[in-house]
């Protein structure tokens, strides 16, 4: 692939095509600025090649028409002199260097439309690392809220009401069931509290029926004696 197949091809790249099938959008982005950016180094040591063949191919050309053209003078002057064998041999070289301009030319001509073709293809490079790296924040943007809102969507379609009903009931139940024992376990110790206060009431009644009978019985004794 030449310089400029290659530069075509990035400058027709698709940016969103390009994140949408990345793994990783930013890192996706920021290796195309990079490639962009290389290319970019090559097309223009490239165009400087291409220019300065087409300048020498320019000076090369110049000199062999001047070259002609001084032969075909020699030849007018070798003519005026009488002289046709070197006025022949002058007319040679005349055509020997205008051969040579002709092809020149034919070359230089390929060589402005490659050259003109390589600063058309470096002007654009230079506009898609602008497009792209004025848009790589929007893009990048642009692309998180997308995957939010798709996770959002596969949420949202994973979720049955139904099932969030029962869940919840379910939870209140589990509440409600917590509650039922905890207040269960406080009136077990209200109660073993009330039961703790009766028995000492009924072991202070004993005592003191207990008292009582101790003294009838020992007054009943002193009456006997």
């Amino acid at each position: 692939m030449n310089i400029l197949q290659r530069v075509s091809t990035l400058v027709r790249a698709n940016i969103n095509e390009l994140i949408d099938r990345a793994e990783d959008p930013e890192k996706m982005i920021k290796q195309l600025i990079l490639d962009l950016n290389n290319q970019l180094i090559q097309t223009k040591t490239v165009v400087a090649q291409s220019l300065a063949d087409q300048y020498m191919l320019e000076r090369k050309l110049e000199s062999a028409r001047g070259e002609a053209t001084a032969c075909e003078r020699r030849a007018q002057l070798a003519v005026d002199k009488g002289d046709d064998p070197l006025a022949r041999a002058a007319l040679q070289r005349m055509n020997s260097f205008q051969g040579s301009a002709d092809e020149m030319d034919r070359q230089l001509g390929e060589q402005r439309k490659e050259t003109d073709a390589l600063k058309v293809a470096l002007g654009q490079l230079e506009t898609k690392i602008g497009e792209v790296t004025r848009e790589r924040d929007v893009l990048l943007a642009r692309h998180r809220r997308a995957v939010a809102k798709e996770r959002m969507s596969k949420t949202r379609s994973q979720v049955n009401p139904d099932r969030v009903e029962e869940l919840l009931d379910a939870i209140t139940g589990y509440v409600d069931k917590s509650e039922t024992t905890a207040r269960a376990y406080v009136e077990l110790e209200m109660e073993s509290d009330k039961r703790k206060l009766v028995r000492l009431e009924e072991n202070d009644k004993l005592d003191r029926q207990l008292a009582d009978l101790k003294a009838r019985r020992q007054a009943v004794i002193q009456l006997e004696q």
